[in-house]
């Protein structure tokens, strides 16, 4: 899932079903004082900021396991020069 694809400072991304299970989790680009929230809800009316998933700069891919839920990307700050993605992978069996 593409949660966020050459965000600018303040996006708010689209709102995407995730199925549940473990994933992958990336974010990169030019985040120029950005910080880049993964976000989820059980019901897309209450969001929750995922905890360690406020990343600030590129960074290492990290795994998570979580239940079926909403999820969406937030960039907070930045500036003209912001310009990040964050982008989740579902393993499959």
């Amino acid at each position: 899932m593409e949660l966020l694809e050459n965000a600018p400072a303040g996006t708010d991304g689209e709102q995407m079903l995730y199925s549940g299970g473990m994933a992958t989790v990336y974010c990169w680009g030019n985040f120029a004082g950005a910080s880049v929230k993964l976000l989820v809800s059980p019901d897309r009316a209450t969001w929750f900021d995922l905890e360690g998933y406020t990343i600030v700069q590129t960074s290492k891919p990290k795994n998570l396991h979580i239940a079926n839920c909403w999820m969406k990307g937030q960039v907070i700050g930045g500036t003209v020069d912001t310009n990040v993605n964050l982008v989740v992978r579902g393993f499959h069996t």
